[in-house]
């Protein structure tokens, strides 16, 4: 089935489904939740030297939500969900000039025959892999991998995004999800697609997906009207000009009792046509090691090793490498309440290709998702965080 056909398709059936909705007011239930998390961090081998500030949201993004279902009789609900980020430390939104940046979509779910949702929302990919990442373990700002280059963590949302996922068989789920540019004169331009299955056992967990971004007809600096959203970090500064974005990943994770631990490997394509800056294929491969112990107090410790490679390519015979590993010690207070410390290094070394997609450069740290712009001065950088979060 091509695109338009799956458009028309989802609308179909969620125009069906507000029909229904409006014939009907019982079974509906509508909650509100959140998160505040809010950290004093530093930072050193910035241009300026080190820096302490507060960050918001190093551990988990700050966010403010609001979903809810209907029974519609027949095993079937219709569903919604209302996502907002925001920062903490100055109380504005997390992006500028949209107000549920997170989240926004409605859709239909049977567990018999799986769940539709339509609107701004994250992929198939991501809903298999990141569980996989450093977010539920070594979290955002010390344990993403460099500049979240494969999208394992909250960089990436969608809009104009059908996604279908289907119900568990056998401890197996998989997924799809579509997503235009919707720009007039440029059919197929700025759209994205992404795949994925997973499996749920009761000591292993397997996931496997993939994800294609498309840019939009401004290609200079990754079209602001494309589809989808991604980090932008000095790995990807150079190929921001990419007619578009492959990521292929695959992962793995073992829990038994208090303890968990996996693995996971990526590989990110940057390819480029007549308009783009750079003229060959830019690939970056990821491997990752992540584990965590419940200690019987209510200490939760936490450890990640991230190894990032650039092939070699634009001229480049030395790839850009970089080495990070990652702490978290968090004390839970409560289900809802915890204290945490974050620690992170990297070590970067190798050429990559600067901003304007044509000077090759030496490659700089930076850590996570590029710390907010804080990007390392030469190869090597260091975080520190002490933060409290909140969860309602």
């Amino acid at each position: 089935m091509n695109q338009p056909q799956f458009l028309i398709l989802g609308g179909l059936l969620l125009s069906g489904a507000c029909g229904t909705v409006a014939a009907q007011t019982s079974g509906s239930n509508v909650s509100m939740y959140g998160i505040v998390d809010v950290a004093v961090t530093r930072i050193d081998h910035l241009p300026g030297g080190a820096k302490t500030f507060m960050r918001s949201g190093p551990k988990d993004g700050n966010r403010l939500g609001f979903q809810g279902s209907e029974d519609l009789g027949g095993g079937t609900q219709a569903i919604f969900k209302l996502e907002a980020g925001f920062n903490t430390d100055d109380g504005t939104a997390g992006q500028a000039g949209s107000l549920f940046n997170r989240a926004a979509f409605v859709g239909l779910t049977n567990k018999q025959v799986g769940t539709l949702t339509v609107g701004r929302q994250y992929s198939s990919y991501f809903d298999a892999l990141n569980a996989f990442g450093p977010v539920p373990v070594v979290t955002g700002a010390a344990g993403d991998h460099p500049g979240d280059i494969d999208g394992f963590d909250i960089t990436i949302r969608h809009n104009n995004a059908i996604k279908y996922t289907s119900p568990k068989m056998h401890g197996v789920t998989a997924g799809a999800m579509v997503a235009a540019g919707e720009q007039a004169g440029h059919t197929g331009s700025g759209g994205s697609a992404a795949a994925s299955v997973k499996f749920d056992g009761s000591h292993w967990h397997h996931a496997l997906g993939y994800q294609l971004l498309k840019n939009g007809p401004s290609q200079l600096n990754w079209d602001t009207n494309a589809s989808s959203s991604f980090s932008k970090s000095p790995l990807n500064a150079g190929y921001l000009s990419a007619r578009d974005v492959q990521y292929l990943a695959a992962a793995s994770r073992y829990e038994t009792g208090a303890v968990t631990f996996g693995g996971s490997v990526s590989n990110v394509q940057y390819t480029p046509n007549a308009s783009s800056v750079f003229r060959d294929k830019a690939i970056f491969n990821t491997g990752a090691l992540l584990a965590s112990w419940q200690t019987a107090s209510p200490w939760l410790l936490g450890a990640g090793l991230t190894y990032t490679r650039a092939t070699s390519a634009n001229g480049i015979s030395d790839g850009a490498r970089y080495r990070q590993f990652s702490l978290q010690q968090a004390y839970g207070f409560s289900k809802r309440t915890s204290v945490y410390l974050l620690e992170a290094v990297q070590r970067a070394s190798g050429k990559t290709l600067g901003a304007n997609g044509r000077t090759i450069i030496a490659a700089d740290a930076v850590i996570g998702t590029s710390q907010a712009g804080l990007v390392g001065d030469g190869p090597r950088q260091t975080m520190l965080a002490l933060g409290l979060r909140h969860s309602f």
